[in-house]
Parts: structure tokens; C-alpha cells; sequence
């Protein structure tokens, strides 16, 4: 779902309010983010507010239908666990090893696209052989290619979205013990998933006002442009085309194209349809701003037996670690710093990099720090992570940082 800016004037029953603009914590709202049920939020909001922020459904699921049945959940005993994964790689030598082959996967991205809209066709066996170097580097320390991606600028969004959905995916799949081929295919398949857009308008991708109702099914085409550009590709398999069909089907029956359900969704398609959601509102779009990984991990929780798997959230939540790598955090000093990788077994005290100094003003050097060896700060208090921070804020775009 993208995340758009409305006149607190505008506000609707139903809406999910992401954001405001102004603190949580300056309202007497419980929760950061909410859906309105009621006039007296309406007019609560319009009191505080000019302008909030909503999730609205131009790319994702629409807000309607109910909890899914519990004998429609789908049972996944029969693919987890079936690997043991770990990290045999330390951070630093993960990530020296992990540039030239995140390099070729993001030119391969781009690559797609263009061939696509100049009516190419597509190498498979090379993109398979792209990916593989790819999984092999998330097999052996997921942080590298996380953090790689993060802070990689693209010229469009729906390439970063490509690439970070099937970093993710892979994650993911990883966290849950797949055997080596299922990832192959949440990787190749999460990279594809919205490869129908490319049948788009631009200005219908773009868009910065909501959606019409024409719009919106247009939009949500995609998916069947994808399988007609897809289906005829023989070295393709059967669980990537199943990826691209029914990422935005959603566990209660309320996504599309066929508005399936539970166990009748395809258990990869249901982890690409979750990695997507992340990716989407984590994401800073040409129309939408993005929300902090805390806040996206909420959203994640609320709909968790609703449209996701109350497993996969939980894992998916597990494997992005209390504070992700590439996210941007507020330590309790005051700093303002960028999560670079974990620490095992240390899950609140990442290795950060240093931007932003107490009173917000930029470092001329970015010092690295382990917070895992740090007990106090400059003041001698305790040096945590106090909060997660969404891209863009104090005028930092990961993008566009140097290291």
C-alpha cells in the first residue's frame, strides 16, 4: 500500500491513518496508526491536523473483508525447517564480497525493464545464473546484500522495489529453513512479481492523487500482464509464475485477481505478497512517503491472520531484527545513525554508522560504531536505540548517502 498525503478535512471512515503531521505522542491517539471508526476521531484529527496520512489501495490490498476461517489456514509443516542456516560469514567480509555481484543483479534489473519495453526478449538463463550468485550471498549473511541494497540510488522505484522485495524474500525463506530451490524461486519470482507494469502509463505509476475506480483496475492488470509476458517462458518454473500471479491475493479472501484464499494461496506468493507490503511502505515513492520500520512492523502485526500468515508475519518480523539493517534510528544521545548489520545473539545493539551528532548536525567523517560495545554514551548514560526512523526524515535519504 502506498502511504499518501490528505487534508484532515478528507478523512473518512474506514481510512488507515499512518502518520501525522505532527507527534504521536502531542495527541491523545494510543496507537501510530490506526483505522478510523469513528465521527469523533474524524473530528479529533481535524482539530489537531491539517494533513495525515493514509494507506490507500493503489497498489496493494483494498481494507475490506473479515478474519480468514480457521480451517482455511494453510499448513506449512511440510516445506520449513527443512535447512539449517547460518551466518559463516562475518559482516565486513560478507559485504567486500557481495559488491560486484550486487552491482551486475542491479544493472540486471534495469536491464529487464528496457528489454521488456523495447519488446526483447528475456534471458532467463542469465537472470537465473544473476540470482544464484545472489542467494548463495544471503545464504551465508543476509546483512550484506540488505544493507547494499538500501542505500543503492535507483532511477525508478519499481527497480529498488524489485530488488529489495527479493532480497527480502529471501530473507525471509531463509529465516523459515527452505530448502535451497524454494529460494532460488522466491528470489527469481519476487524480481519478476511486477514486471506487468511495465505494460503501464507512467503517469498511472506515478500518480500522485488517488486512484480512480477505472485507475485502480488498471492498475491492478499488472498481474495479468505479467503471466502473459511470463507464461511462455519454458525455463521458468511453476512456483515463480505461481509467485507472479498471487502476491496480492491475501489470506481472507479480499486481494486479486481471483480473490483466493487461505490455503488455496500458494505458500510463496504468500511470503512474495508480505515482502511486497514492506518493501511498498518502507519505500519513499514520487507520490508517497515512506513510514519507519516500526511503524511497518505494526501494520504487519495488525493484519496478521487477516491478510497474512500470523507465521510468516512472526518470522518475517524475526528475520528483519528489531532494528533492520538499512534502517535509520534516533539514539538515546540524540545521534541519528544507519543500521549496517547485526550482532547475533544482540538483537538491541546493531553495528550503526554515525550521521547526525546530538543536535542534528551532519558528521564531516561517519564514525562505525558497535553498540554491543558501547555502554554509555558521549554523557555517560546508557547508549541505546530509541526509536526507528522513516526514510527521509531530518532531510536524510539513504539513497542519496556516501560511504
Amino acid at each position: 500500500m502506498a502511504v499518501k498525503k490528505i487534508s484532515s478535512g478528507d478523512i473518512e471512515i474506514g481510512m488507515f491513518v499512518s502518520s501525522l503531521d505532527r507527534p504521536w505522542l502531542e495527541t491523545p491517539f494510543l496507537f501510530q496508526g490506526f483505522t478510523v471508526r469513528k465521527k469523533s476521531e474524524i473530528e479529533k484529527l481535524k482539530t489537531l491536523c491539517r494533513d495525515v496520512f493514509i494507506m490507500v489501495p493503489d497498489e496493494e490490498i483494498e481494507m475490506s473483508g473479515g478474519s480468514a476461517r480457521a480451517d482455511a489456514l494453510p499448513d506449512y509443516s511440510d516445506l520449513i525447517g527443512r535447512k539449517q542456516y547460518q551466518v559463516t560469514k562475518p559482516p565486513e567480509e560478507a559485504l567486500r564480497d557481495a559488491h560486484q555481484s550486487h552491482e551486475n543483479i542491479t544493472r540486471l534489473v534495469q536491464d529487464i525493464e528496457t528489454a521488456l519495453r523495447e519488446d526483447k526478449e528475456l534471458d532467463v538463463p542469465f537472470i537465473k545464473r544473476s540470482v544464484d550468485v545472489m542467494v548463495d550471498s544471503i545464504e551465508r549473511n543476509p546483512d550484506a546484500y540488505i544493507w547494499l541494497t538500501r542505500i543503492k540510488k535507483f532511477d525508478s522505484y519499481i527497480y529498488k522495489d524489485s530488488l529489495s522485495a527479493s532480497v527480502w524474500a529471501t530473507t525471509l525463506g531463509r529465516e523459515l529453513g527452505l530448502a535451497r530451490e524454494k529460494l532460488d524461486a522466491l528470489a527469481m519470482g519476487a524480481m519478476l512479481m511486477d514486471i506487468g507494469k511495465t505494460a503501464l502509463p507512467g503517469q498511472l505509476l506515478n500518480k500522485v492523487g488517488r486512484l480512480s475506480d477505472d485507475e485502480w483496475a488498471q492498475m491492478k492488470s499488472h498481474v495479468e500482464h505479467g503471466l502473459r509476458i511470463l507464461s511462455n517462458n519454458r525455463e521458468l518454473s511453476p512456483d515463480v509464475l505461481d509467485i507472479v500471479h498471487t502476491h496480492h491475493e491475501r489470506l481472507d479472501g479480499s486481494g486479486y485477481p481471483d480473490a483466493l484464499s487461505g490455503r488455496h494461496i500458494p505458500f510463496l506468493g504468500q511470503i512474495a505478497g508480505l515482502v511486497d507490503f514492506y518493501t511498498s511502505i518502507t519505500s519513499v515513492r514520487p507520490y508517497a512517503k515512506a513510514v519507519s520500520p516500526s511503524a511497518a512492523t505494526y501494520m504487519m502485526y495488525q493484519q496478521q491472520g487477516r491478510y497474512f500468515s500470523e507465521l510468516l508475519v512472526q518470522k518475517f518480523i524475526y528475520a528483519l531484527s528489531t532494528y533492520p539493517t538499512g534502517s535509520l534510528v534516533e539514539l538515546s544521545s540524540g545521534e541519528v545513525a544507519l543500521v549496517i548489520s547485526q550482532n547475533p545473539g544482540v538483537r538491541l545493539k546493531p553495528n550503526v554508522v554515525l550521521l547526525l551528532d546530538a543536535e542534528k548536525r551532519p558528521y564531516k567523517i561517519y564514525p562505525i560504531i558497535n553498540l554491543a560495545d558501547y555502554t554509555s554514551s558521549h554523557f555517560g548514560n546508557p547508549l541505546t536505540i530509541k526509536t526507528t526512523l522513516a526514510d527521509g526524515e531530518y532531510g536524510i535519504r539513504i539513497e542519496e548517502l556516501s560511504f
